[in-house]
């Protein structure tokens, strides 16, 4: 669904341009509305356009071999992507989706790349954007590469724990996620996921508690990540 009237004052590429030539850029995209789970980008597509998030959230997925879709980040509102098709090579290299409602504004290549002319502080912007894009995904790939999927539920499970507020020593993931977006960070399968949470439970490592877990032994389970 198309809207109107958007403007780009929250895309942090634009953070020092001015906001009449900020207006003016807005002009030059199209706005359209994507619902949860609704993939925006699709690999391998030929267009060229860069997109804008303005509300919302997205998730980047790309896959392990031929069939297995693995998370490679995720995006808030104020992000970018599509950049590299515009500057680089034709073809998408990765599926975008929507992880709740989300408005896109969406820029064709010859306004972009003019924009990138036009204010040398937001071409600055994409170089230290592509920069720490190649880093974290080079980090994203070694971890894929050296761990089995068991190994990377349990890295999942550690990225998203942090200190209980109880002040007893354990650590809490609260809410916890779903099995398929854990899954999705893994690179495996969700029965992976619920066999993996299953085992540290029984061995009293962490405690399921509703929608939230305790961990209660965070050092075996990195131990037990590898990592």
């Amino acid at each position: 669904m198309e809207n109107s009237g958007q403007i780009l004052d929250g895309i942090k590429l634009f953070a020092d341009v001015p906001s009449d030539d900020l207006a003016i850029l807005a002009k030059k995209c199209k706005w359209i509305e994507f619902g949860a789970d609704e993939i925006i980008l699709e690999r391998h597509d030929n267009s060229r356009d860069v997109y804008f998030l303005t509300t919302g959230k997205v998730r980047v997925m790309n896959f392990i071999g031929s069939d297995q879709e693995v998370t490679l980040a995720e995006m808030p509102s104020g992000s970018h992507f599509g950049e590299l098709a515009a500057i680089g090579p034709r073809e998408r290299t990765a599926r975008i989706v929507a992880m709740e409602k989300s408005t896109v504004a969406v820029m064709p290549r010859e306004a972009f790349l003019s924009a990138l002319m036009d204010f040398p502080q937001v071409s600055v912007h994409l170089l230290r954007d592509l920069a720490y894009v190649i880093s974290s995904m080079n980090e994203r790939v070694s971890v894929l590469s050296k761990t089995n999927p068991r190994q990377r539920v349990y890295i999942e499970l550690l990225r998203l724990a942090v200190p209980n507020p109880r002040g007893d020593g354990s650590w809490i993931i609260e809410p916890l996620p779903h099995h398929s977006d854990i899954a999705g960070w893994a690179g495996t399968e969700q029965d992976e996921v619920a066999q993996a949470i299953g085992r540290l439970a029984r061995e009293k490592i962490l405690e399921r508690k509703n929608r939230s877990i305790i961990i209660r032994d965070k050092a075996r389970i990195e131990s037990l990540s590898g990592m």
